[in-house]
């Protein structure tokens, strides 16, 4: 009530005075408490190394919140010398109580390989646990794993949903990825609308050049020109269903069968353009006798 200012006025100095009572008598939460006001400065100087002493009593007893910044400081090196195993070690006691923000730091240490084996598998399960919970650095790092395809499978549309869930809480690495995300998808999407155009429209002409006046498939060049524009057209067709259904982009079959659609479409309007450009128009018959 004290720390918080609520009944009374707000008084670190007296907050501190209760808190050590509760430590004193082995009150685990008090320990706690008693721990994050030398960390804070606040009530007392701070002290980062009586800070971990009051932690640790905490954390001997099994308190999770003590735990989890037990671990923090270890990583850290601040009041304790740094030691990522250490840090490792503590996060998981806390992370196995269901603690978030240790769930979140130990998916970390996997990421990084920093007092465990480097494993983004590991990293990417707990990273979960924490993002279930609502964790939004949790959240965010889910979304990155799976925008990298690291401990899970590339999955853009997943990585989206993630950042959106951390973005809306306020997490400024998950809002500036959501709009890097929107910048190159939206390129992505012009650029995929044009070479649509470009291919149904070359494929039109070509495919139903042989009905004009004068034209016959007979000649080998008209059913190449042909061939390209029936091919032109069903690659046409493919793009307008990627386009009406988007979400057939994030896997990682389409996204090879895109990669593939692309450079055909380039060979095709190459094509295109050669075959337009080196075309003759069918001569007349007719003359001076």
């Amino acid at each position: 009530m004290y720390y918080y200012g609520q009944g009374v006025p707000q008084d670190y100095a007296e907050a501190v005075r209760w808190y050590r009572k509760a430590a004193d008598q082995g009150y685990a939460k008090g320990q706690s408490s008693l721990g994050f006001m030398y960390y804070r400065g606040q009530g007392v100087p701070q002290d980062y190394a009586e800070s971990v002493r009051w932690y640790r009593e905490a954390a001997d007893q099994g308190e999770p919140n003590a735990e989890t910044i037990l671990g923090f400081d270890y990583a850290q090196g601040e009041g304790v010398p740094r030691d990522y195993d250490g840090s490792a070690r503590w996060y998981r006691k806390a992370a196995g109580q269901g603690n978030a923000k240790a769930q979140y730091g130990l998916g970390f240490s996997y990421a990084r390989g920093q007092g465990v084996p480097l494993n983004y598998v590991e990293s990417a399960g707990w990273y979960r646990k924490a993002a279930d919970q609502g964790a939004a650095n949790a959240q965010y790092a889910l979304g990155f794993m799976y925008y990298q395809g690291q401990g899970v499978p590339r999955d853009y549309a997943e990585a989206v949903r993630w950042y959106r869930k951390a973005a809306a809480q306020g997490d400024l690495n998950a809002q500036r990825a959501l709009a890097s995300m929107g910048v190159r998808v939206n390129t992505a999407t012009k650029v995929r609308y044009l070479s649509f155009l470009l291919v149904l429209l070359g494929g039109l002409w070509f495919s139903a050049e042989f009905l004009l006046p004068g034209r016959s498939l007979r000649d080998w060049r008209q059913k190449a020109k042909t061939i390209f524009g029936v091919s032109g057209m069903l690659w046409a067709g493919l793009s307008l269903y990627g386009l009406v259904h988007p979400e057939i982009r994030y896997s990682a079959c389409a996204n090879a069968l895109y990669l593939a659609k692309g450079l055909f479409a380039g060979m095709l309007i190459a094509t295109f353009i050669c075959l337009a450009l080196t075309a003759k128009p069918n001569s007349k018959a007719g003359g001076a006798a």
